[in-house]
């Protein structure tokens, strides 16, 4: 099999969650035997160099080639984000059209694919374009009034894609649901679910500690990550004086939207995936408490270093998250606030079973060596239909 993989960046030269999916998609596939042309955009000092960084050290070389072209800058006026991503898509197919014959199938990423769908409509592509739009948080209930107005051109362009590829990837739950509803026939929704490398899987989970209850907020300080409505649930219990506690938060987050409490730690926005990890490794519970989502990484993250979860149910987290946390409707802060408080009296055996559930959970659904044999099976289902 021989697939044209496009991104508009990888991991770590990219931070993101479609970034690192796309890291880990290349690695496996490779792995796996298939022939992998990955398109992405660096600048240009690092163009040609991907595999001298040590994250690429255990890359099937044999298997897998990079190209790279920078993203183009857009003004920043309404819109600059989608018009940047077609003159991307529109870049690359322009870049690899005298070579599409060497491919079956183009696997596109986000917005990446709108030029080969066009090209396909027109009857200039004889191979599939499979999309893969991830959380469609567009079609996600709003964290606010601002973002309630801006999504309609993102929604339009989702559609448009999700409508014109020949196929779409969904990770499940919700976000399959969104797809059926925008009239994506069922036959063409492919489902599977993200996943992590084995090596984040502890040996066994940590017992809690015996005077703190340990949370984590691992993200960036955006909108519809519910910052705001964590920081708000974290200042109910203090209120309430509240004890038994303790709180680390990773990431770049605001000073207005900082709890002043010795008990909260702010790390900063943190590179060091083994920094992250043994920061996971020390706690026991993740909060998610988005507005919108895909089917988070870090969630797998958690669940590999025995985590419970609070999450709420958006995009594909139910398929995360159930018997080893609290699935939340919205991002409430009184509903975290009531989580949270729950995590901190519950017995620990009961919460040490909660975080066993999490990691026999990723052990036998989300590990990449399990995933990438769904995503094998899906992709030779559409390998030669030209």
């Amino acid at each position: 099999m021989r697939i044209l993989l496009v991104t508009d960046g990888i991991h770590p030269f990219v931070m993101g969650g479609m970034q690192k999916h796309s890291f880990y998609l290349a690695k496996f596939l490779a792995r796996k035997g298939v022939r992998v042309h990955l398109v992405h955009c660096v600048p240009d000092e690092v163009a040609g160099r991907e595999q001298e960084r040590t994250e690429f050290k255990d890359f099937d070389a044999g298997n897998i080639t990079f190209e790279s072209l920078p993203f183009p800058v857009s003004a920043k006026l309404p819109g600059h984000y989608l018009r940047a991503n077609k003159r991307y898509s529109a870049q690359v197919l322009q870049r690899v059209r005298e070579r599409l014959g060497d491919f079956d199938l183009v696997y596109a990423q986000g917005f990446t694919g709108l030029a080969f769908i066009e090209a396909r409509r027109r009857g200039e592509l004889r191979i599939p374009v499979l999309s893969n739009l991830h959380g469609y948080e567009m079609f996600q209930a709003p964290p606010s009034f601002r973002a309630r107005l801006t999504r309609g051109p993102m929604r339009a362009m989702a559609k448009r894609i999700s409508l014109g590829s020949d196929a779409v990837f969904s990770f499940g739950g919700r976000i399959t649901g969104i797809l059926l509803n925008m009239g994506v026939r069922k036959e063409h929704i492919l489902e599977c679910p993200i996943g992590i490398e084995e090596q984040w899987l502890v040996e066994k989970v940590a017992a809690p500690d015996r005077k703190d209850r340990v949370f984590i907020f691992v993200g960036r300080d955006e909108r519809r990550k519910g910052v705001k409505e964590l920081s708000e649930a974290v200042s109910g219990l203090i209120r309430e004086r509240v004890t038994g506690f303790r709180m680390h938060v990773v990431g770049p987050i605001r000073e207005e939207n900082k709890v002043m409490d010795e008990r909260i730690t702010y790390h900063g926005a943190v590179h060091d995936e083994e920094r992250v990890q043994a920061l996971l490794r020390a706690s026991d519970v993740l909060i998610c408490a988005s507005y919108s989502e895909g089917m988070p990484t870090v969630i797998m993250e958690a669940m590999a270093s025995g985590l419970a979860v609070i999450g709420t149910d958006v995009g594909a987290i139910s398929q995360q998250v159930s018997d080893n946390g609290w699935l939340l409707t919205k991002p409430d802060p009184a509903a975290i606030q009531a989580a949270m408080l729950e995590a901190i009296r519950l017995p620990a055996e009961v919460l040490t079973a909660m975080k066993r559930c999490s990691l026999k959970r990723v052990k036998d659904q989300f590990t990449w060596e399990r995933v990438i044999e769904r995503k094998l099976q899906l992709l030779a289902a559409w390998t030669g239909r030209g």
